[in-house]
């Protein structure tokens, strides 16, 4: 059976004043999603991208098959874009959502008597009932990707004439079950890493400098063996006074057979990468990067801390990160300073915790060009003043003058002024007394000193001197 859209259908906009219920009516579906009609069963309903002879069109979306009057249920958590009682559908509700791996996207619930807290900017809660079911006996349910709207500014959009023109609309169906609401937990199995053959039932050791150390045989007749973990590394006996190097029991996992073992590592890859090294101050860095085991198998749903020093030893958390389905994760950090960053990692089990290589980043302090009368009187002390963000920036007058002289087509530099430093609570003034001779000149400033904050340079003014 399928969906045919009739007049009285599409007009249908009969008042339904009831209170959305917050409670969870269904059990969540494909990806944790909780679907629009509670079932992923639309018993043969047109789909995305169905051709309609009736009007010769596209459809893009998914109809959902119900009674009328049955609730309509938000699929995740969100926020209501757009609340209307026609524009072909009766009515209809356009709401902001986004996937654990922080995908937004607009879905369009068509079709619907909406309830009474469904204006523009409310929000929605996962399972929350937001409407009904009206006499169209189905919900016309459509996902444009992204926070942006369709290159048509139709966000209501349910088919096209064009069969080469999506609007940026996609399957909806397909959509939901790539791109799940919640990520549970969930760690690759441990990898094997080396295998090595024996005489006899092994005892292993550890491991140490990339090799592996094992025992045969007991008492007297004990032996010991040590062997690279490279897949070509050769088995070398030690003697009976070789002294064992300082080994590792733990990162490696030990599966002894009577003439072999195995071993697997325990020990996750994470990686950690900044968007900015020196950010201008105020402005959001972005970290990102993989959570892998030793072979490349990526862990989904992991739970990452972001963490900052100022020293390398002493370590606070700053924010969290999940991975999504390719093991992949990203979160934001405003450093107000130069410090050093890493994400770690603790496993729930099986794996040990795991950390990144630190990462150092600098703000670049946000200097303002220097405010300099447009003529001065020669060897005349005159003010140059200006502001920098962020105030208490390090040193007690951190901003130089970098002063330069116009002469035979070039600029030439001329000492370094000095400046006196003040709060003002939310940036600092910058304050320099100059004598110059007759000339062009041009003057900017300078934080050569400020060794908490990446080296800025603020705009050229330019000024006479006569």
């Amino acid at each position: 059976m399928f969906a045919r859209l009739t007049i009285a259908c599409a007009l249908a906009a009969v008042a339904c004043a009831f209170t959305p219920s917050a409670a969870h009516a269904v059990s969540p579906g494909s990806g944790r999603w909780y679907w629009p009609v509670g079932t992923e069963n639309f018993q043969g309903w047109d789909g995305y991208w169905v051709y309609r002879a009736s009007n010769h069109s596209w459809h893009m979306a998914q109809d959902m098959p119900a009674p009328v009057g049955h609730d309509v249920y938000a699929v995740g958590d969100g926020t209501i874009l757009e609340s209307g009682a026609d524009h072909g559908y009766g009515g209809v509700l356009v709401v902001l959502h986004k996937t654990a791996e922080g995908k937004y996207f607009k879905a369009v619930y068509g079709h619907i008597w909406r309830g009474s807290h469904t204006a523009v900017g409310d929000k929605v809660t996962a399972g929350q009932v937001i409407g009904r079911v009206n006499e169209c006996r189905h919900v016309h349910f459509g996902i444009h990707p992204g926070k942006a709207y369709p290159p048509d500014n139709n966000p209501y959009r349910g088919h096209t004439y064009i069969k080469s023109k999506t609007y940026g609309w996609v399957d909806p169906v397909k959509y939901l079950r790539a791109n799940p609401r919640i990520l549970d937990y969930a760690a690759p199995a441990l990898p094997v890493v080396a295998s090595v053959e024996t005489m006899d039932t092994a005892t292993v050791l550890g491991v140490a400098d990339g090799e592996v150390y094992w025992t045969i045989g007991a008492d007297d007749a004990k032996a010991t063996f040590a062997r690279s973990l490279a897949d070509d590394g050769e088995t070398r006996e030690l003697g009976a006074d070789s002294a064992l190097p300082s080994l590792d029991a733990t990162r490696f996992v030990p599966a002894v057979a009577a003439n072999s073992f195995t071993l697997a590592d325990r020990l996750p890859l994470l990686t950690l990468k900044a968007s900015s090294s020196s950010p201008l101050w105020g402005h959001a860095v972005t970290f990102s990067g993989t959570l892998k085991n030793a072979v490349g198998a990526v862990f989904v749903g992991a739970t990452l801390v972001l963490e900052t020093s100022p020293d390398g030893l002493s370590w606070s958390k700053v924010g969290s990160a999940k991975t999504g389905l390719a093991g992949a994760y990203s979160v934001g950090y405003v450093p107000a300073k130069r410090i050093s960053v890493r994400v770690r990692f603790v496993a729930p089990e099986t794996y040990l915790p795991a950390e990144s290589r630190p990462t150092t980043v600098a703000p670049r302090p946000a200097i303002a060009a220097p405010v300099v009368p447009s003529t001065v009187r020669e060897e005349r002390r005159f003010t140059v003043v200006g502001t920098v963000t962020p105030h208490h920036t390090a040193g007690p007058s951190p901003i130089m003058l970098h002063v330069q002289r116009r002469v035979s087509g070039t600029w030439r530099d001329y000492p370094l002024v000095t400046t006196t430093y003040r709060d003002s609570g939310s940036a600092s003034l910058y304050r320099g007394s100059p004598t110059l001779p007759e000339g062009t000149w041009r003057i900017r400033a300078e934080a050569p000193r400020d060794d908490l904050h990446a080296g800025k340079n603020s705009a050229w003014t330019g000024f006479k001197v006569r």
